[in-house]
């Protein structure tokens, strides 16, 4: 397999505009359907990135844990159309307070 395809899996007004970049988009309409949706383009080994809408976090936590070891495929929160929740940018905060001890990315007061 080769891994170079890109693939979002959201709702279909954030992901849509995707698809004009070449990106394979994933509609869903049931959040439910996110988790198994997501293992089974992980597992294709066809996507080196796959984005998910940050509003389907909770139902995918644990497929994103089970490849987070893996090089491949690269799973990334992105926010929705109507705006972002915060949830990629805390994700990356509490990784870098992993890696430096602290929180670098805190505001100096």
């Amino acid at each position: 397999m080769s891994w170079n395809k890109l693939a979002a899996i959201g709702d279909w007004s954030t992901i849509f505009p995707l698809k004009t970049i070449g990106i394979e988009v994933h509609s869903i309409d049931d959040e439910s359907d996110a988790p198994k949706l997501l293992r089974k383009l992980a597992h294709s080994k066809q996507f080196g990135i796959i984005f998910v809408v940050e509003n389907l976090y909770e139902q995918v936590y644990d497929v994103m844990r089970e490849f987070a070891a893996q090089n491949l495929p690269a799973i990334i929160l992105i926010p929705k159309i109507s705006g972002s929740e915060g949830l990629g940018v805390s994700i990356i905060r509490e990784t870098m307070k992993k890696a430096a001890g602290r929180d670098i990315m805190a505001e100096e007061e």
